[in-house]
């Protein structure tokens, strides 16, 4: 049975939002904001072709309440490695291009998402 890491994972991301909103750190909130929104969309369950149609429900209808999945400790530390990953190949695409500014904005953002790698790992 996998446990739902995720929620920990997410109030700690937000706290380090705020923190980083109020001391004005541009990348930071860009990143985190970007790590939030890839957990979320981790937690999506797929659709599939059940929801083919639209049926009108009441709002608040449990009935269209889907719950999210549970993401392990694991499915997250691969989720921020995908997204290290991803930063890093992007800032060799730059680098490549000639476009040194962007390759370091990427670097420090892939940066920032190894100290919450190795914060989401410790806890």
């Amino acid at each position: 049975m996998t446990t739902d890491e995720s929620q920990g994972f997410l109030a700690m991301l937000k706290t380090h939002l705020r923190t980083a909103m109020r001391d004005r750190k541009t990348a930071e909130v860009t990143t985190l904001r970007g790590l939030i929104s890839a957990v979320d969309n981790a937690q999506a369950v797929p659709v599939g072709d059940k929801h083919d149609t639209y049926v009108f429900h009441a709002f608040g209808d449990s009935a269209v309440e889907v719950p999210r999945r549970a993401l392990s400790r694991d499915d997250l530390r691969v989720l921020v490695e995908a997204e290290i990953r991803n930063r890093n190949e992007a800032a060799e695409d730059y680098r490549r291009l000639g476009r040194d500014d962007k390759a370091q904005e990427l670097t420090d953002e892939a940066q920032i998402l190894s100290r919450h790698l190795d914060a989401q790992s410790s806890s």
